[in-house]
């Protein structure tokens, strides 16, 4: 008996072929068999879904920099074969054949299905970066700066082109301009932006899914645990949602958004213009937004910051809190973490908010050394 062993490097160009081909055949409308073939072809290993987010990733990039669009693919696949830094891909199949072992376990994309030109514009694409004819391009990001604030500071930080940036307690942001865009990701927490016009350079604005960009203006963005706030001071913006793909959709919630303000919900299949004076709330893993008036902010003595609540889950309340105090609030239950609540409290002020939990809903309030817990009361105490 003959025994034939895969190599690791084998297997896992194999498993990029078959990530190609699913990436398609799920594009393009699947059948109900090819679905739960697609899900058994995933289950099977941690490399299928490895692979297939690679695949995606790729193909994202690669169709935003239009890189390709200005290339022969027949010059650079010949180029490749003669360069001594670029392996053939082993078991590569005859176009629109199926081996025996795909046509059994029928776990796979169906060669009629098979997208022979995608498949050759991935591929192409998969020998690129691996000559590194276009690896500079697409791979090599420009320097970034990173920042952070710690419970309860405020950092106002001045970037090179002139922009300001004042960093609300609890957060962080990276910074990553090169000649053609000013980018920063907002990872968590709350910023300002006073941005220094460049029109050449828009400036952009990333938290999560949601990208918020400008040129001369003044904005925040807030990251919370429902979705994205932006609310506009000065200027305007465009507010953009990531292009969404079928991989995606499988895993989006269902059910109407409803504005928690009562605001009109709007669609971000295309971008939407905020001015000054208006603000939106973007809920998590949504393409849409509510937009809302523009709340003028609360004069406070000795500059202390004041939180303003309408209608806010209390999951967003107790993170905005956490930014400010050292004393943490920790809320262990789901459904209370989704109850609403409206008011306005000092921001160094844990206090007065709990107290009014206390009185005016139906939580437990635990205070303990460093942190303290709310519950439903139905909990009992502990």
């Amino acid at each position: 008996m003959n025994i034939y062993r895969t190599s690791p490097k084998q297997s896992r160009e194999r498993a990029a072929r078959e990530a190609a081909e699913w990436l398609q055949v799920m594009r393009d409308g699947p059948s109900a068999a090819e679905r739960a073939a697609f899900a058994t072809w995933v289950a099977a290993s941690q490399l299928h879904l490895n692979e297939l987010l690679m695949a995606q990733v790729v193909e994202r990039e690669l169709a935003v920099s239009g890189a390709l669009q200005a290339l022969d693919l027949d010059e650079v696949l010949a180029r490749a074969a003669s360069s001594d830094n670029v392996v053939a891909l082993h078991d590569v199949p005859a176009p629109g054949a199926a081996s025996a072992e795909e046509a059994r376990a029928g776990a796979r994309a169906p060669a009629a299905r098979r997208p022979r030109r995608r498949l050759r514009w991935l591929a192409a694409a998969a020998v690129v970066v691996c000559a590194g004819l276009l690896g500079r391009q697409l791979l090599l990001a420009p320097p970034t700066q990173e920042y952070a604030s710690a419970i309860g500071e405020e950092r106002r930080i001045a970037l090179d082109d002139g922009s300001v940036v004042l960093l609300a307690p609890a957060s962080q942001m990276v910074v990553e301009f090169s000649a053609g865009a000013r980018d920063i990701q907002l990872r968590r927490g709350e910023a300002t932006f006073d941005v220094a016009h460049d029109t050449a350079r828009p400036f952009r604005v990333h938290a999560g899914s949601n990208t918020v960009q400008a040129v001369g203006t003044r904005f925040t963005v807030n990251r919370l645990p429902s979705g994205t706030l932006v609310a506009v001071s000065e200027g305007r913006v465009k507010v953009m949602a990531a292009r969404e793909g079928w991989l995606e959709r499988l895993w989006e919630p269902e059910g109407e958004v409803v504005g928690a303000a009562g605001g009109p919900v709007e669609s971000l299949g295309k971008p939407a213009a905020l001015s000054a004076g208006e603000q939106a709330r973007i809920p998590q893993g949504r393409q849409s937004l509510v937009r809302m008036p523009l709340e003028k902010p609360v004069e406070t003595p000795q500059g202390a910051r004041r939180l303003s609540f309408r209608n806010d889950t209390l999951a967003d309340i107790v993170a905005e809190f956490n930014r400010y105090n050292q004393r943490q609030i920790v809320v262990g239950d789901e459904r209370a973490l989704q109850q609403r609540y409206s008011g306005v409290f000092n921001a160094d002020d844990t206090e007065s908010f709990l107290q009014f939990l206390e009185c005016c809903s139906a939580l437990r309030v635990v205070r303990e050394d460093g942190r303290v817990r709310v519950a439903p009361a139905s909990y009992g105490r502990q």
